[in-house]
Formats: C-alpha cells, structure tokens, sequence
C-alpha cells in the first residue's frame, strides 16, 4: 500500500542562525529534526519565529500561508508567542479547518491562563496539548484545559554506559552548570554556595564551570562576578546541544538553582540523566516531577546558597550516593529517547 502523505506545519522558535543553546530553540529544532526523519524534509514545513518584529505583517501573512498548506500544524511559542499565534489561528482555521496540535514548552502556562482565560476556551479546540510533566498537566486540567497528553522533553544522544560510572576519590571535584546564564536561573547563588563549601571544607575543593548563552543585558554583571571568583568559576562558553554528554560526563555533579518564573522540564535535566551525573535543583515549579530527592539528586529551596552548599557537600562526603544518583540517572536516560517521547505525537499525525 503506498504511504500516506503528510504535509506538517512547524511554528516555533529555530535561533537566529548561531549556536543553538536555549531550551526553546533547543526544542523546537530536535522536534523537528525527527519529524524529518520520519516524514521527509519535503513533507514539513518550518516558519521560523525568531526576529519576527523585524517584518510583522510579513511574518502574518506567513503564519496564516502555513496554516494554509498544512494539514497538521504544530506550534512551539513561549508566552509572547502564544499570545499572538493563538488568536490568529483560532480565526482562521475556521476557514482551514486544520489538524492543530501545542507542544508546550516549560511551566508558565498555567499563570499565563489564570491572568488570560480567554484563551482556555481556544486551546481547547487543538487536537492535542503535549506538556512536559505530570503535575503541569493536573494544573492545566483544573484550569478547564482539555485534550492534554503528556510529551517530555527528550534527547538525540547516546546514553552513557552504566559500567563506565566509577566512584570518584578525587579531593577536588567539578561541578557544572548547563542553561541560559541569568540571575533567576540561580547563577549567583550557585558561585556563593560554591564559596561557601570551600570555606567549609578549608580550602579550593569544589570548582564550578558554566555553559549556556549570556544574554546581552546580564553580561556586564555575569562578567564582574566570574572575573571576581575566577578561582573556582570558570565561564566554558556554549556547549553543542547535540554533544551535551560528551562536555558533563566529564563532571561530578551538575547544579540548576533555577527560580526561572517559565520553569517546566529543563533539557538540562535529561542532559545530566544521559551522561550518568546527579542534579542538585531547586524544589521550583515542576522541577521535582523530574528529579526524586536522593534517588537521581537533590533538592534545595530557591534563593538560598546555604542550603545548595549544604547539599553539594553531602554529595562531596557521600560517594557512593553519587554513584548510586549517576547509574538511576542512566538508567532513566532510557525514557527520554525520541523514539519513546515522540510515538504519541506520531500516532496523532497518522491518524
């Protein structure tokens, strides 16, 4: 029997043609990119949003062109996107009459909904919404969203071996963090807990390196506090998105002190579940659907170094905890393939 076409619409966020390190864009380029290998390229249709400001009434007209040639679309916006994509497209698929599906990026929607809840009632009409974790879709559905499905984020890597995870026995050890560079994604508190272990264990023990973009209006600051630590912090640049285990395999543990108010399942999380190392994180938003506390990591309360010191030096003093956090974390790794995340959203495609 010969295949069935499809023709699939992706709106959502690709970069600005430079390396592609925030989550969004992260998101929305490996989503892709497996549609592509499922589908063909000739077969989905990309509309990039990035700089959409630049040229506005063109970028409407693309969007309703998408909508038009396509017979599932799938959106990917953030908060400010949603806000424009999702009004247009409730008014002119009454036209279209297309397949409509929201793969839902991070946690904000539901404080978007309570303060916009108009916009319930136009959700409502996708095939689906695809949320990252449990508890975000319990919060959508007590807000009257329906048609929700659950879709983690995933990775196209491969998974570190179980065998390959030894007990370190180092004095010194590394930590790393991998995300967007920003105060509200924990970076200060995460060099003053840094500070504050060393003082404890009485001398340089513990060295923290950072990967991720700076945004612009942060560098002046973020540049000032790594030059005045710059004994036990090191700024790595960006790390390629596809070679991610490669660059944190490398070290101890990984810290994510986030109080980001759009926190949902961070890519980092499944970075550090892939290459086999324990997460210290903040208990925020929905950050605990994704790491146990003592089972693949630990979890801090926001805003406080003293507490992140605390829990960096269990994980220095309890070896054998690490190594028991890194090979749950590997075998966690095992949930977030593409094969396995993506099969729901196939099925819809298919049908």
């Amino acid at each position: 029997m010969e295949k069935k076409v499809k023709k699939i619409g992706i709106w959502g966020q690709f970069g600005d043609g430079g390396p592609i390190a925030d989550g969004q864009a992260v998101r929305t380029t490996i989503t892709t990119q497996e549609l592509i290998k499922k589908y063909g390229e000739s077969e989905v249709h990309i509309l990039n949003t990035n700089a959409w400001r630049k040229h506005p009434i063109k970028f409407f007209f693309s969007t309703v062109n998408l909508l038009k040639k396509c017979k599932n679309v799938i959106i990917l916006p953030a908060d400010n996107g949603l806000k424009m994509i999702v009004p247009i497209y409730n008014l002119f698929n009454k036209v279209y009459q297309r397949k409509l599906f929201y793969i839902v990026i991070g946690g904000f929607l539901p404080e978007f909904l309570r303060k916009n809840p108009l916009y319930v009632k136009m959700l409502n009409k996708y095939q689906k919404l695809f949320v990252q974790t449990p508890n975000l879709k319990k919060d959508l559905s007590e807000l009257g969203v329906q048609h929700i499905d659950l879709m983690t984020n995933f990775k196209m890597q491969s998974i570190r071996k179980v065998e390959d995870i030894q007990l370190n026995k180092d004095e010194n050890i590394k930590l790393c963090i991998l995300s967007r560079l920003t105060k509200d994604k924990g970076i200060e508190d995460a060099i003053e807990a840094v500070q504050i272990v060393n003082a404890t264990l009485g001398g340089p023990k513990v060295q923290l390196d950072l990967y991720g973009i700076v945004p612009e209006q942060y560098k002046e600051r973020f540049n000032e506090i790594v030059n005045d630590h710059s004994t036990v912090v090191t700024y790595k640049g960006i790390a390629n998105y596809n070679q991610t285990v490669s660059v944190l395999k490398n070290y101890y543990a990984m810290l994510f002190p986030t109080y980001f108010h759009g926190e949902g399942f961070a890519g980092c999380l499944i970075d550090a579940f892939f290459a086999g190392i324990p997460v210290i994180a903040t208990d925020w938003l929905y950050n605990k659907d994704v790491v146990k506390d003592t089972e693949n990591g630990l979890l801090v309360p926001i805003k406080n170094p003293t507490e992140l010191a605390k829990a960096i030096i269990k994980l220095y003093q309890e070896r054998d905890l690490a190594v028991k956090m890194a090979k749950t974390n590997v075998n966690e790794a095992k949930n977030y393939t593409a094969e396995t995340v993506l099969e729901g959203l196939y099925s819809y495609l298919d049908s």
